[in-house]
């Protein structure tokens, strides 16, 4: 039974309220509260998201008790009837059964009737004449979207027939003659999705239809109108079609039966949630597959989606002068206007005449393709069992390193690529199979997946793309630079302050193509469409480059090396790098360094506080700061964020880059930020002595076989296994089998003692970096608590006050540690690969080439030595090695 203390309540009011802070330049939160404005006060439904003025001061103003409310709330809702509980575990089913009736047998069943569907209120969640209407919102953030939105009856009940999933399929399609593909060659859009409500469905159901769109698009929105009306005409004078459900039903089946394993945490929410919904026995199944085609029922459904039923929410900056009302939750700028009679008009024209005829047949491009797959480092699936692979190519180039510039070049002919691409992509993922086309830091990152006998069809569609886009489109160029300017915007100026605390670290000590947020954002907007002309051949044939790959999952040896092949005859690859791109990480100064920042979001209402002790990378290392995180992670929270109320935002985790291991603290605050740091000194020094003088036996190996829980579980899915080793590619140490080192440190040497000894020893005396954001506005600060106070900082503390100065200042005096530069340090990986198969990580297959040299290395299985040779201060090194070789 819970608690219910009235302590606790209060606390947990400023908890909520610090949530609610954070949200506030959320287009998602302040969507949810202007759906809570517009909602029917006659209708139960209602989701204001909590804050102190709603859960203490309004309760208050009506004489309430919100202690009270909550205990009454309790005392009438909380009831067996309307829960649903998923335990797994390795258990019998009746120890599972025993200790479920233990811990959850005294929940009482009060009988309560769920307010769940359409019958529970007679009266509608939405007035029309306040839904149908035009709503404009002035976003924080670059976004510039339009959506078309309808409330529907409750679907839940509907999951044997799915009538939306018939529709949302039709209407987000991006395929030949979809409304996208037709809106997006007219440069209007970047893109489209359709979704429903969400958690928000619970009375009724929405269906979305969100376009992105580009700045031609903001002037368009007539156009954009008609053309959705045109199809949706279509669709209502269209008998639906059996064909398309059969095909929808095909594919969810074969989804559903080569899904990825979930994680335990994972699962069990989903299936939690879904037998509210679903029988039982369709727990799993119930959401994903379709069971019975419902032509009435899609009919039904497409009969509400019209003109006097709609409401258009546009939301978009340059909407600021004429979002002239406020929100009630977050006091964002809005306005709900009456629809344009024109375009009302217009639509309802092209609604009864617009579009004829069934929708076209997608065509098959996928069916009839042959196997062909290669790659270097490589692992056939051995647990997952499913018809999958993964192949991930990166293309190292020097271009990328040069400037800026480049870097931005490069990054939008990718994703003019894929733009290009989008209709045969859209096609390709719906059946299961899909790809994407990114920069790394020194390189191009190719990555395919999915059904692992179409990834050929698929690298040929975008190596054929690749090589003919010799000029870009001004329809696509202009759609992609649109997109691409407002998240480069939005992430360079309106990131949440603890996510400037890290992009301002990663600004300050790493070195290789690793270029701001606002730098990419400058070069963005002077960039010209005929500056990409060509830039394959400036990509990969100019200087030469450099193509490494990891392919794992249901693939063969021979089809990894051809498909690898394929990708280099694709590229016309011919000319070798003589070695990589220079990439390195800096050591900070030691010591303490405390840097100050403005926030970049002039609307946000938290300062933030980053900080981090830097130590040399190693396995024991950054498995002492994992046990010690396991320590103290839980506690840091506890005092932090429960007892202390300093934000939402409060973390303690050890994380580890290429060539160091950190322990980090957090804080997204909105009390002063000397304070909050001040708070995170206190717990650091209180509980590390702790630590050192009072860490338990018993506390020490509760963490250490949480740890090793976590390192010893198999992957679940493929992605899992590819994030456990891609990293071992991109940053070049090829370590594949450093979780099997880390768990037999945690089993055979890792101790209390041992802790005990790094902390004193190594953590205590490592160079400490406090990166402190702090908002620029007027907001006031929380007052710190009565009695408190903020401590003086220690006289020998260093001080950085300015952004770029301190960046360039310190680039010219830091030690940099490089990563591996040597081309042929892959191909040296491959004559180790028969331990490395045998220990579980990929296999290397080196191949001649320009992309990877043959390492001359005896042939995995077939016995023979590897030697690896590091020889420092010694000239004329090369005989020697020579000489080691002579030996046979």
């Amino acid at each position: 039974e819970p608690l219910l203390t009235k302590d606790c309540t209060d606390r947990e009011i400023n908890a909520v309220d610090s949530e609610f802070q954070g949200g506030r330049t959320s287009p998602w939160w302040r969507y949810v509260g202007i759906m809570n404005q517009s909602a029917n006060p006659e209708h139960p439904f209602h989701v204001a998201c909590g804050n102190t003025t709603v859960l203490r001061d309004e309760p208050k103003e009506r004489g309430l008790d919100l202690y009270d409310e909550m205990v009454k709330l309790y005392n009438t809702c909380y009831s067996a009837n309307g829960m649903k509980l998923v335990v797994i575990g390795r258990e019998s089913t009746a120890e599972l059964a025993a200790i479920v009736k233990d811990m959850f047998g005294s929940i009482l069943n009060k009988g309560v009737t769920m307010p769940i569907g359409d019958g529970h209120s007679d009266r509608p969640p939405f007035l029309r004449e306040q839904w149908n209407t035009l709503l404009l919102q002035s976003p924080v953030q670059d976004v510039k979207e339009l959506s078309f939105s309808w409330v529907i009856p409750y679907q839940a009940p509907l999951w044997r027939t799915k009538p939306t999933a018939y529709i949302r399929h039709l209407l987000g399609g991006e395929g030949p003659g979809s409304v996208v593909s037709v809106l997006k060659r007219r440069g209007l859009i970047s893109g489209c999705s359709c979704s429903d409500g969400k958690w928000l469905e619970g009375s009724f159901s929405l269906l979305n239809v969100s376009f992105d769109l580009t700045e031609r698009g903001l002037d368009e929105i007539e156009e954009i109108g008609a053309h959705l009306f045109a199809y949706l005409g279509m669709l209502q004078r269209t008998t639906p079609q059996k064909w398309i459900f059969d095909e929808m039903k095909r594919l969810a089946e074969i989804k559903f039966t080569f899904q990825q394993d979930a994680h335990p945490f994972e699962l069990c929410e989903e299936m939690s949630l879904s037998l509210q919904r679903l029988p039982p026995e369709e727990v799993l199944s119930g959401k994903m597959l379709m069971y019975e085609f419902d032509p009435e029922g899609i009919s039904a459904v497409l009969s509400r989606l019209t003109l006097d039923r709609v409401r258009v929410w546009h939301h978009a900056r340059v909407l600021a002068d004429r979002c002239v009302e406020k929100d009630s939750s977050y006091g964002s700028p809005m306005a709900c206007l009456p629809l344009e009679s024109r375009w009302l008009e217009r639509w309802r024209e092209a609604s009864s005449a617009g579009g004829s005829g069934e929708p076209a047949e997608a065509p098959d491009a996928l069916a009839d393709c042959e196997p062909p797959l290669a790659c270097v480092f490589h692992r056939q699936d051995d647990i997952l069992q499913q018809p999958k692979a993964h192949a991930s190519f990166l293309i190292y180039t020097p271009f990328l390193c040069r400037s800026v510039q480049n870097f931005v070049k490069a990054e939008l002919w990718c994703r003019c690529v894929e733009e290009s691409l989008k209709e045969f992509a859209y096609d390709a993922e719906v059946a299961g199979v899909g790809y994407s086309l990114s920069l790394g830091a020194v390189a191009v990152a190719l990555v395919l997946h999915g059904f692992n006998d179409k990834l050929g069809v698929l690298l040929d569609a975008v190596m054929e793309k690749v090589m003919s886009l010799r000029e870009i489109p001004e329809t696509v160029y202009n759609i992609v630079a649109d997109a691409y300017c407002d998240e480069v915007s939005s992430i360079a100026y309106h990131s949440p302050p603890y996510a400037q605390c890290g992009m301002r670290f990663l600004e300050l000590t790493s070195r290789g193509a690793v270029y701001p947020w606002h730098k990419r954002h400058a070069a963005c907007r002077q960039m010209r469409r005929e500056e990409l002309s060509g830039l394959a051949d400036e990509l990969f044939h100019a200087s030469g480059c450099h193509v490494e790959a990891l392919m794992l999952g249901n693939i063969r040896p021979d089809e990894a090396r051809h498909l690898a092949g394929r990708l280099v005859q694709g590229l016309g690859l011919r000319k070798a790098l003589d070695a990589v791109p220079e990439r390195a990480e800096a050591v900070l100064p030691a010591g303490t360094t405390l840097w100050e920042l403005d926030a970049t979001d002039a609307e946000a209402r938290n300062h933030a506080i980053y900080a981090r002790f830097q130590l040399p990378d190693s396995v024991e290392t950054f498995m002492l700061l994992r046990l010690l995180s396991k320590v103290l992670g839980a506690k840091f929270f506890d005092v932090v964020r429960t007892q202390q109320q300093l934000g939402y935002v409060a973390q303690l985790a050890a994380s580890r880059s290429m060539k160091f291991s950190y322990l980090n603290a957090v804080v997204q605050t909105e009390f002063p930020p000397n304070y909050a740091r001040s708070r995170i000194d206190a717990f650091l020094n209180e509980y590390l002595t702790r630590v050192e003088q009072f860490l338990s036996d018993e506390e020490f190996e509760i963490c250490r076989a949480g740890l090793l829980s976590e390192l010893q579980t198999k992957h679940k899915t493929l992605m899992e296994e590819v994030s456990r080793y891609m990293g071992c590619v991109s940053n070049r140490t090829y370590d594949f089998d450093r979780r099997k080192r880390s768990i037999a440190y945690l089993e055979e040497d890792a101790s209390p003692g041992e802790l005990r000894r790094f902390v004193s020893a190594q953590l205590r005396k490592a160079p400490r970096l406090y990166t402190q954001v702090r908002k620029t506005n007027t907001w006031d600060d929380k007052p710190i608590p009565e009695g408190a106070s903020i401590p003086e900082d220690p006289p020998d503390m260093r001080r950085w006050t300015t952004h770029e100065a301190t960046v360039a200042s310190f680039a010219s005096e830091a030690q940099w540690v490089p990563y591996c530069t040597e081309v042929r340090a892959a191909a040296a990986a491959a004559g180790a690969s028969g331990c490395r198969e045998r220990e579980g990580g990929p296999r290397a297959s080196a191949a001649a080439g320009p992309w990877m040299k043959s390492s001359g290395g005896p042939t995995p299985g077939r016995g023979g030595v590897f030697v690896c040779v590091l020889i420092t201060g010694l000239p004329g090194a090369k005989p020697l090695c020579d000489d080691l070789a002579g030996l046979g």
